[in-house]
């Protein structure tokens, strides 16, 4: 009941646009579409909500790609964290081939991460800890609270630990660099913070606006991947 309370949750507010749904609500952080390409190709789009929920955040989402002929893949995901953006459950529930649903929850020192499929299930439980900060695999809205810990810590000087959901496993944060610039979102120029982070050997590269920490564009060079906010979102 616990499991279909939490998807019930979240996908009931994925049934409507974000702006729909949110629009009203005074716990509002964060809402909008990123534009999503791979390589030089647009790929699909992420919409997405945050709010906050008790003394924690409520961040979900849908990613719709698109391949090349009919090949359509959907994802809906929810994440809940704590005061300190640390996770405390996860879940997401990939639509098409192949289907399957990932759960991640903390229980004490533990974090367990459970994968269903038309194979089986399969679970890995790794250490919970509160310098941890969750990132699901091309879900940009996640950076924001990456950002938002390392702005509480100072910046530079905090290490954090990131749960890869996907791949079963943690990883370290290290920040190589951070830059004020601008950014091109439409066809305006918005002031950011340029983070350049290094998620175990992987480079991540995240524009934040200056004022509020919402995140306006990801990169990782290695996979090809970017996702771009829209104006107005």
């Amino acid at each position: 009941m616990h499991r279909q309370g939490f998807v019930a949750t979240f996908a009931a507010a994925l049934l409507l646009s974000p702006v729909v749904a949110v629009a009203q609500d005074p716990n509002l952080v964060d809402q909008g579409r990123y534009d999503i390409t791979v390589g030089n190709r647009m790929a699909g789009t992420e919409t997405f909500a945050i709010r906050r929920q008790g003394e924690g955040y409520m961040a979900v989402g849908r990613i719709q790609l698109e391949g090349e002929g009919t090949w359509i893949r959907s994802a809906e995901f929810g994440l809940r964290t704590d005061g300190s953006f640390a996770p405390v459950r996860f879940e997401t529930r990939a639509l098409g081939r192949p289907a399957y649903t990932l759960i991640v929850t903390r229980s004490g020192t533990r974090l367990r991460i459970t994968t269903s499929s038309e194979e089986g299930d399969r679970m890995t439980e790794l250490l919970a800890a509160p310098d941890q900060v969750l990132l699901g695999t091309g879900i940009a809205q996640h950076y924001y609270f990456v950002i938002r810990r390392l702005t509480a810590a100072g910046g530079q000087s905090v290490e954090l630990g990131a749960i890869l959901p996907g791949d079963g496993q943690e990883q370290p944060i290290r920040v190589v660099g951070v830059d004020k610039t601008e950014i091109t979102i439409g066809e305006a120029m918005q002031p950011a913070n340029r983070y350049e982070l290094d998620v175990g050997t992987t480079r991540h590269i995240v524009w934040a606006d200056v004022t509020n920490g919402h995140i306006l564009k990801v990169e990782v060079p290695d996979r090809q991947w970017t996702s771009i906010r829209q104006p107005g979102n």
